[in-house]
């Protein structure tokens, strides 16, 4: 990782390493979503600090170390010790979040705190994976009990899900911090994805586990992988004593669950292009190549890459490629991302010039032949690097603006090419009003729309009018506001007081 760092900072962490201390201001630019580490008061038989826990840069969130981390060695030894310490640690969150799913009602588990600290007892990613470890857990069963003869399996499950969702539409009207609202919305938002799948297999009448619609869904499992499974040598130590891990299996692809941490942050809204394009890019990591995306603006490429990113736990760079760019400096990304086994997310790829293109494609197939050879090590730019087969390389590209190339046909080769079209707006609202509390979500999304879409085809086009993404989300946060503020009142009027607000003085 010491590759995307600059190299003032790299500089300065190696002559500062024996006095860790001073480095931890670099802590961000290694582990991304990490703010400081926190040292303890002990110390080692050496003098150095010890560090206890790590604070998220992304949202409000401290995870305890389990076991507290030596910072012993050089820098490269134990900067390495203590991501080693960070995937441990959460291993240790998931394995007692799993069990405690089990024993406790839903919203209590979701909002669990630690008797001693009073903070809560998962960070948030682990929160997440159990719920959809879960939820794929027991839509199975339904499916399989469907497949065995009882029509009314999905259905009575839809139920259960719908009631789930209702009670965390319930906290979100509670008093919560910060931190706490974050996670409780990312929850909302996947049990909607969950609740709308349900729905659409039971319209297909869809009674059986293999079904296509239900093995193309991004499925968290946590068992001992089988034959097929990619990477089953990976972090040994990161499983249970009877070899059970967590991993994503995507129709035939099955990958591990990385533990990389993610701070507390929001996700997207899965709609049914982003679940199309998970398949896309999965089958293209395991088909051992590159992703890439080509669309217009705004539709959410990058965004998407982060999100599977996310779901995979995965570490995930975006360099945005500019002409000045030159073939060293993308070498030395593709060494980080070989070594490193991150995920890079290349944006407007097009716009590097000829010349760089192609010295690129050369780049590029030394990591694509190493990975399909497994090989221990690989040679990029004159220069022998370990390689981790676990890395991914994502290009997304604008058609058709002035200045930009033509990729060349051996660099198109090692990509596996996907187009992506404009979002369904409707269910993105929708989902929104939910995670801000209001319950009659679907109704006053079509609504919200609806008006929005007629302001944007028939009032004349000023500077300071915008009807996308981006307003209808600065709307419809006022709107929670309000909700909160004075739930009895009805949920149309409070919508529309936001509207009016945000809308009148432009």
């Amino acid at each position: 990782r010491y590759y995307f760092t600059s190299e003032a900072d790299l500089l300065d962490i190696l002559s500062n390493g024996s006095n860790p201390e001073k480095i931890l201001v670099h802590v961000p630019k290694v582990y991304l979503q990490t703010k400081t580490l926190v040292l303890g008061a002990e110390k080692t038989a050496s003098g150095r600090p010890v560090t206890t826990k790590f604070i998220s840069g992304v949202g409000v969130e401290e995870v305890v170390f389990e076991p507290p981390v030596p910072l012993e060695g050089k820098v490269e030894i134990y900067m390495q010790t203590v991501m080693d310490g960070m995937k441990l640690t959460l291993f240790e969150n998931l394995k007692r979040s799993l069990k405690r799913y089990a024993q406790l009602p839903r919203p209590e588990w979701l909002m669990h705190k630690d008797a001693e600290t009073g903070k809560p007892s998962d960070p948030a990613q682990i929160i997440l994976l159990v719920l959809a470890v879960y939820y794929v857990q027991e839509a199975e069963a339904a499916l399989t009990a469907a497949e065995k003869g009882d029509p009314q399996a999905l259905a009575a499950y839809n139920t259960q899900q719908i009631d789930q969702l209702t009670d965390l539409i319930r906290l979100t009207q509670s008093d919560l911090t910060k931190g706490e609202r974050t996670r409780v919305m990312v929850c909302i938002t996947m049990d909607t994805h969950g609740r709308d799948i349900v729905q659409k297999m039971m319209r297909m009448g869809v009674a059986n586990v293999n079904h296509f619609q239900w093995q193309s869904q991004l499925k968290h499992k946590f068992r001992v992988p089988p034959p097929h499974a990619s990477f089953k040598n990976r972090d040994p130590t990161l499983r249970t004593p009877e070899g059970e891990r967590a991993e994503i299996a995507i129709l035939n692809a099955v990958l591990p669950y990385d533990y990389e941490y993610l701070g507390n942050g929001p996700r997207l809204v899965i709609t049914p292009l982003t679940d199309r394009i998970y398949v896309t890019a999965t089958q293209a990591l395991n088909l051992k190549m590159g992703c890439a995306p080509a669309g217009p603006a705004g539709t959410g490429k990058t965004e998407s890459t982060k999100d599977l990113a996310n779901a995979l736990a995965k570490c995930c760079y975006v360099f945005n490629c500019s002409p000045e760019m030159d073939y060293k400096g993308l070498g030395n990304i593709f060494k980080g991302l070989a070594s490193s086994g991150a995920w890079g997310c290349f944006d407007e790829f097009n716009r590097l010039i000829p010349e760089v293109l192609s010295v690129c494609s050369v780049q590029f197939k030394a990591v694509c032949d190493g990975v399909k050879a497994e090989l221990a090590r690989i040679v990029v730019e004159g220069d022998e690097i370990s390689l981790d087969p676990t890395c991914g390389a994502y290009i997304t590209m604008n058609p058709g603006y002035l200045g930009r190339s033509e990729l060349p046909e051996g660099l198109k080769a090692l990509f596996r090419p996907m187009t992506v079209m404009v979002p369904d707006l409707v269910l993105i609202c929708e989902n929104m009003l939910m995670s801000e509390g209001f319950v009659e979500a679907k109704v006053l999304a079509s609504k919200f729309y609806g008006l929005y879409s007629l302001l944007r085809e028939l009032l004349s086009k000023q500077m300071h009018y915008d009807w996308g993404l981006r307003a209808v989300k600065s709307v419809l946060v006022v709107a929670g506001g309000f909700k909160r503020a004075e739930p009895e009142l009805p949920e149309g009027d409070l919508l529309m007081r936001a509207l009016r607000d945000f809308n009148i003085p432009k």
